[in-house]
Formats: structure tokens, sequence, C-alpha cells
């Protein structure tokens, strides 16, 4: 398994990186994939250009039509996800040739921009790969912004992101946008 370390070094690693763009060219995310035995790690490019930073300013909207437990997330960082969610759904996904899940674990890690989009991805195997929850599923922003939207996580939501951790430079200020006077939160464990 990666260090935290390595895990950082890779996603600020511009190499190797699938770049996808929306047709109206307002939203683009870069991903990779690294596989490791029975584990799967997906990392998500940091801020690059004007494109994201204009991404940085949007508001809230609901990440699926039909929840059973409503809440909204940054709009901007929704559809950057939206772009590339079949395509990291299908990898995570995979099966063997048992027809068991290929992947025992998935460890999911983004920096700055790429934060944001690994605290969405994370939800998404939580939420998808029930056999992960405990156990298999991990995820790490690195300096990334808030993603949330509300006054407070509601407490059904907060285990979703329980093995998901905000590493967290004071002096960034990416760390601190949206900001908290929007009703902006940072989900899982703030270190």
């Amino acid at each position: 398994m990666l260090t935290l370390i390595e895990l950082f070094d890779i996603c600020n690693n511009r190499r190797n990186y699938i770049t996808i763009t929306s047709l109206n060219k307002e939203y683009e995310v870069d991903y990779k994939f690294l596989e490791e035995e029975e584990t799967l790690y997906i990392f998500f490019e940091p801020s690059d250009g004007n494109i994201d930073w204009k991404v940085n300013f949007s508001y809230w909207r609901k990440p699926y039509k039909k929840m059973e437990t409503s809440y909204r997330v940054h709009g901007g960082f929704l559809e950057s996800w939206k772009l590339i969610e079949d395509a990291v759904g299908a990898k995570v996904m995979e099966m063997d040739n048992d027809r068991c899940f290929k992947w025992r674990k998935v460890i999911i890690a983004g920096y700055s921009h790429g934060g944001a989009l690994a605290a969405l991805c994370h939800e998404y195997v939580w939420f998808n790969r029930p056999d992960l929850r405990l156990q298999g599923l991990t995820g790490i922003s690195f300096d990334g912004p808030r993603v949330y939207a509300g006054l407070w996580i509601k407490k059904e939501l907060k285990r979703r992101w329980r093995n998901f951790y905000v590493i967290r430079n004071q002096d960034d200020i990416v760390t601190h946008l949206p900001p908290v006077l929007f009703f902006f939160r940072h989900v899982g464990r703030k270190i």
C-alpha cells in the first residue's frame, strides 16, 4: 500500500492523467488510475488553469435526482464529477473471472480542485460498493476546498465520509473556499 507522501506525489505528478473536457469547455477533469493487486487507486489532479478556477465560484446543487437523504454539494465540482462519473464507476465496479468485484480496496486521493472531486468520488464509491464501507474505502483530500453545502452535515450522511480525510494547510486559501459564510463545509475528518 502506498504511503501518504507517495499518494501526494502521485497527485502532483501531472503525467498519465486522462483529461475530459465538457462539450461547452466550461469544465475539465484530470484523473488517473493505478492498480496494485486487489487495490484500485484513483487520483485527481490539482487546479490547472482558468477552467478549474471558474468552477470554484459556483453554488450548490443536489448530486442525484432521487435521493433517500437529500443534501446539496458545490455545483461546479458536481459538474466536473459528472463528466467522469460513468468512467470511474465502471472501473470501480469491474468484476473478475469469478464474477466477484475485482477491487477489494479503493483508495482515492486528490489535491486542491482534485480534493473536491475525491470527496464526491468517495461518496459515490461508498454508496455503490457497500462491501467496501467498513474497511475497503479510504479517501484523502490534500488542501481541497469545501464541497458540502449546508449549515451542518446531516448525521446520516457523516458516515459516508467516515474514512475520508482532509489534510489542510491553514495558509492555503483553497482550503477556506467556498467560505463558511456561504454555508459550505468540509466533509470527513480534518487534519
